[in-house]
């Protein structure tokens, strides 16, 4: 599992030709000036580990923490209580309530959303979407004016948009809901929802061609897209809107990724995701390290404060990077490596 955290610090008393060793200090996150936060790593902590890591909790131990942004400068911390037989992720922060999906573990995984009411102290189970064979896991979702919505992830008539899609990518772009993929077949396909209207979109082609899998987010005003392709290698899209709001846009190659020759390897095997992070959005595995994600808006686990070690013998190493990237003035990319810790 993957923890969001401050960037941990070398250990004290380091002779010279010794391997590094880091201390993890608390993961609540300073203020960012400009939204771009540098002192951030990604702590990963083995599955095999977590019974052990979970005794060391100190008194936090019954609860899960997240971090959420509550502005693109700084991340607040809320806590939800810890239930053995699920995973608990938050999805969205509300004034009196968090909005979550309990994550049953398992040969199927299975999702389902709850309310944390904060006043009650109390996992409230949200009523069942009236679709066939639905899972939570399997739909498209996003947030649109403090609202989920959830397209896709079961079988039968898509009663709503044109064609069934279940493990879409969903995504909230200039007040509509884009619903992008969702099956072999309709890989570079699309739907567009207009809540204003209550009407889905259509579009045939909307993924490049030359894409043998992709990653979409927003940042700000803007729509990206990350490509793979064994042949023609990671590129970054970003979507034009059309002046006539009866044509539809295209896609405009901005940059292409970093060290191509290794990462086109771990897209092919283990695909990607694009998750935001102040000003920047952060490309992680497309598996189930990362946290359950709703258009990229859920809060981050993290290691609960004021501090978190390890138990004796469960060292703190750098285990690698991902890459995270920013606009600087236009559309000029700015590409950065976060490393990544595991105990």
């Amino acid at each position: 599992m993957w923890y969001l955290s401050r960037t941990p610090h070398s250990a004290p008393n380091v002779r010279p030709n010794d391997l590094p060793k880091f201390t993890l200090l608390n993961s609540i996150f300073p203020v960012s000036d400009s939204g771009i936060f540098e002192e951030i790593s990604i702590v990963e902590v083995p599955n095999d580990m977590n019974g052990d890591v979970e005794q060391n909790l100190y008194s936090c131990n019954s609860w899960e923490w997240f971090a959420y942004q509550r502005s693109p400068m700084q991340f607040h911390s809320v806590a939800v209580p810890r239930i053995s037989s699920y995973r608990i992720q938050v999805i969205a922060v509300f004034p009196d309530h968090f909005l979550c999906a309990k994550l049953a573990p398992g040969p199927q995984p299975h999702a389902s959303l709850c309310c944390y009411s904060i006043m009650g102290n109390v996992l409230l189970d949200m009523p069942n979407m009236q679709v066939e064979d639905h899972n939570l896991i399997a739909t498209a979702g996003a947030l649109m004016d403090g609202w989920p919505y959830l397209a896709g992830g079961h079988k039968g008539d898509p009663s709503s948009m044109h064609k069934p899609r279940a493990f879409a990518t969903g995504i909230a772009h200039n007040n509509k809901f884009n619903v992008i993929g969702g099956g072999a077949i309709l890989k570079n396909s699309a739907e567009i929802h207009d809540p204003s209207s209550n009407s889905w979109q259509f579009l045939t082609s909307f993924v490049p061609e030359e894409a043998d899998g992709f990653a979409v987010s927003s940042l700000k005003t803007r729509l990206l897209m990350l490509t793979w392709s064994d042949q023609l290698g990671i590129k970054l899209w970003l979507w034009i809107e059309m002046a006539n709001p009866y044509l539809i846009g295209g896609w405009r190659l901005i940059s292409c990724f970093p060290n191509q020759q290794i990462e086109r390897g771990r897209r092919r095997e283990h695909g990607a995701r694009m998750v935001r992070v102040g000003q920047g959005l952060l490309i992680i595995a497309g598996d189930r390290h990362g946290p359950c994600q709703v258009d990229g808006m859920s809060a981050w686990p993290v290691l609960p404060p004021p501090m978190f070690m390890p138990r004796d013998g469960c060292e703190v190493v750098l285990k690698g990077y991902i890459y995270a990237f920013s606009f600087q003035s236009g559309i000029r990319i700015n590409w950065r490596k976060i490393s990544v810790y595991s105990i």
